[in-house]
């Protein structure tokens, strides 16, 4: 792939994320990201987040491999992280969580994202990847925001780590969303019942940095509306 075609991997960086998703069309005022500094506070009381974006280090997560897992009869929107798209996956966790959650999210009409969501939204998870993959408004400010960031620029294959989102279902059950898993995206984690949603996040989260044999390149950032 040309370098002109590459997309460049983002820094987990709320405030860069806030930069992107508005030069994306995403109306700020309707979307804040927060941090959450120890797995051991409760976030609970915060309920206004409606989805978590979770960074790992990209190797030796058995759970969150590629095998692919049953999908339960849900409505849930995804897109696959192609091979073009290979360190895009910080860009796939934030459209699998404002694209489960559009009722909640202000678009500027018109704006990329809005074009975007509007022309996928009957399209299989392959097909949306194309899409994405020659959306040269999506690109553009892409690689803007990658410039800015604090470390240097990396290129494909060269990350190192990998974001995946977590979002429930309009019938309360939770699923992880990993772009990168070869059958279906979506992983149906449980019922939430009367378990809080952070609660249940932090269980999967803390299972899989105990996995990791003690590195500690994990973030964990909520989506909420303001």
């Amino acid at each position: 792939m040309s370098s002109s075609n590459s997309w460049h991997a983002l820094e987990s960086d709320p405030d860069l994320w806030r930069v992107y998703m508005e030069k994306l069309g995403v109306d700020i005022n309707s979307l804040d990201f927060i941090e959450i500094y120890s797995l051991d506070e409760d976030y609970s009381f915060n309920e206004t987040i409606y989805s978590y974006i979770f960074l790992y280090p990209d190797s030796g997560l058995s759970s969150i491999s590629n095998v692919s897992q049953p999908l339960i009869d849900e409505k849930l929107w995804t897109i696959k992280q192609i091979d073009e798209l290979d360190s895009c996956c910080c860009l796939i966790a934030l459209l699998h969580a404002i694209g489960n959650n559009l009722d909640k999210v202000i678009l500027k009409p018109n704006s990329p994202l809005a074009e975007f969501f509007e022309k996928t939204k009957t399209m299989t998870a392959d097909e949306r990847a194309l899409v994405l993959l020659n959306d040269k408004k999506i690109h553009q400010a892409h690689e803007e925001i990658a410039a800015q960031g604090q470390t240097q620029m990396v290129d494909s294959g060269k990350v190192g780590y990998h974001y995946i989102a977590y979002i429930v279902s309009n019938s309360n059950k939770l699923y992880e969303l990993n772009g990168s898993k070869k059958g279906p995206q979506a992983k149906f984690i449980g019922e939430l019942n009367n378990e809080s949603f952070f609660s249940r996040v932090t269980q999967e989260v803390k299972q899989k940095v105990n996995e990791c044999d003690g590195n500690i390149r994990f973030n964990l950032i909520g989506l909420a509306t303001k």
